[in-house]
């Protein structure tokens, strides 16, 4: 698979659209940022394995050269990187040090005598771990201490190589392979320790930091913080890969669910024909809302993608783009839960699922056993539900509006972001706690906000995305599934607006009976919405569990043909209604 994987991005990246987006990525022409994180959505729903590989050769490494080098090495590696004369990785994270870049223990020691950088692996925690491309790589983008005279000057990321053209490691490079990637077979990540290895001044990515001949440090951003900063927000694009190539997988997983749940029929009425699994109402509210999610994150992501673009065409290379780089963490995060979710229920939906019946079962029989005693114990809880909440219900007839549910949305932000300053100002100045005590007893409330902002933001894009399609019957049916995705957000929410009092018990009922109204509603718009995916049936090939052929699972509702030139469908678009 690894080996299959390898002649795929060669293949891949051979074809002319894919070099002109390497090409776009050296010249920095408009919207190449965007164009790109699509292609790699494209390449993503073909082949995952693909993707990521591509992905890391290109758009990390290739994108560590592009966004932390100057133009001496922009000229030097990415030329040869577009020509395929040799692969990199990109080696940040350590088993010590994730998500905290800023503490690496990788060290860059400059040698003044020799004009050179010594890269050295110090100790165990400072082995690189996870590294995409490990067991075929020639070179290294490698984030380390910069030290000199014993002084760090914080990471920076140095051109290192691994291997030569033949495949062999260079001196003092160890690799370790990390063996099988579940679900990833394609994809080789691996260790990297690097003992006293030896590199040219001119290695070491200097648009943010350089060091002369003589040893003198310079950098165009003074403060150290802030130019640490600056070099991570140099990577925000490869981070907003990864939120399209979660739209990929799902776009690609929910294809396959809701046509196979049009075609399968399972359980009915007695005497009569099995009914379409899709007419299951469980079927329905498990797969609409992350059809409806896939939907926001797309345009969301397209929203933050236009962003990336505006900045780095402008020349302000994300620098002071904090909001942007806050976007594009969220969306990662956030793109990343839903995949997983939207996926296990993909393929929970394509197999049979009997616990409900067997509770059923048992519910049925106690009624059938004692009659009277159950109706009795069911009279008396419905009686003692309504006088409980019968004095806070009210009517509230905007629960249908895109307008309330944006107003909940802000609200639920707004609330969240001051209780959390309220609760960390009274910690750190009447409790006294240090700063990183009190913020780690709100980390709840702060994943709670995190969420609440991507939230707004999401249902906000969609929302003007409904607003600004040109088509009235296109813009009907995007309006259904933006308020299936509000409803969504209220009623996953719905404990904590009921706590801060913006829901009664009646108007959060009414909520959850407009989510199973919407996901009813729009079953049938979902193939018409997955059309648009234009998801081609190469690359529909996932098989399904009682099915004997995968073709079988979309032959009823075959998609159009597109190349990736945009050529006109070869087979035409199916009528909603025909009958199977």
């Amino acid at each position: 698979m690894r080996t299959l994987t390898f002649q795929r991005v060669t293949f891949t990246m051979g074809l002319p659209v894919l070099k002109r987006a390497i090409q776009e990525q050296v010249e920095k022409t408009r919207n190449f940022v965007s164009r790109s994180l699509v292609i790699g959505e494209v390449l993503s729903i073909a082949d995952m394995a693909t993707g990521v590989k591509c992905g890391v050769i290109y758009w990390l490494f290739g994108g560590a050269v592009r966004n932390l080098g100057g133009p001496a090495h922009i000229t030097q590696w990415l030329q040869p990187l577009q020509e395929q004369k040799y692969t990199g990785m990109f080696a940040m994270t350590e088993r010590g040090h994730g998500s905290n870049v800023r503490g690496i223990q990788t060290e860059a020691t400059f040698d003044f005598s020799a004009q050179e950088f010594v890269i050295d692996t110090p100790c165990k925690n400072a082995e690189k771990m996870y590294i995409g491309n490990a067991m075929y790589g020639n070179y290294a983008a490698v984030f380390a201490q910069l030290i000199i005279n014993g002084r760090s000057q914080g990471p920076h990321c140095f051109i290192v190589p691994v291997r030569d053209e033949n495949g062999r490691l260079y001196p003092g490079v160890t690799v370790v392979d990390m063996m099988h990637k579940e679900g990833l077979h394609g994809v080789d990540n691996g260790i990297l320790r690097f003992d006293s290895v030896r590199i040219p001044r001119e290695n070491l990515l200097d648009k943010f930091g350089s060091v002369s001949p003589d040893g003198q440090y310079h950098s165009p951003i003074k403060d150290k913080s802030a130019r640490f900063n600056a070099m991570l927000a140099a990577l925000t694009p490869s981070r907003l890969a990864v939120t399209f190539q979660a739209m990929g997988s799902m776009k690609l997983g929910l294809t396959i669910a809701i046509r196979y749940s049009h075609s399968r029929r399972q359980f009915g009425p007695k005497a009569r024909e099995e009914v379409k699994i899709i007419e299951h109402q469980t079927q329905t509210l498990r797969l609409m809302p992350h059809l409806a999610t896939a939907l926001a994150l797309t345009f969301a992501s397209r929203y933050a993608g236009t962003l990336l673009d505006e900045d780095v065409f402008r020349g302000k290379e994300l620098v002071n783009s904090r909001p942007l780089q806050a976007l594009v963490a969220g969306l990662k995060a956030f793109s990343t839960w839903a995949n997983v979710s939207c996926l296990q229920d993909c393929r929970e939906c394509t197999g049979g699922v009997v616990v409900v019946r067997e509770l059923l079962a048992q519910y049925t029989k106690q009624c059938e056993e004692r009659p009277v005693s159950s109706l009795l114990w069911n009279w008396a809880e419905s009686g003692s539900d309504r006088l409980r909440t019968s004095f806070l219900a009210f009517n509230m007839d905007t629960v249908g509006n895109l307008t309330f549910l944006l107003k909940a949305v802000h609200f639920r932000e707004r609330i969240l972001q001051r209780g959390l300053v309220a609760r960390i100002y009274y910690k750190v100045m009447t409790e006294k706690e240090d700063f990183f005590r009190a913020w780690n007893s709100c980390l709840h409330h702060i994943t709670c906000l995190s969420l609440a902002h991507i939230h707004r933001v999401t249902l906000e894009q969609f929302c003007l995305a409904v607003r600004n399609c040109p088509d009235q019957e296109d813009q009907a049916l995007l309006k259904k599934f933006c308020l299936l995705y509000g409803t969504k957000l209220m009623f996953q929410e719905r404990a904590w607006y009921l706590e801060h009092k913006y829901l009664t018990p009646m108007t959060s009922m009414r909520i959850r009976r407009q989510l199973l109204h919407l996901c009813d509603a729009v079953k049938d718009d979902a193939l018409r919405v997955i059309s648009a995916f234009n998801i081609s049936h190469a690359s529909l090939h996932a098989p399904i569990a009682g099915i004997a052929t995968p073709k079988a699972a979309w032959v009823l509702y075959p998609a159009p043909q597109h190349s990736l030139a945009g050529e006109r469908a070869r087979s035409p678009r199916p009528k909603l209604g025909a009958k199977l």
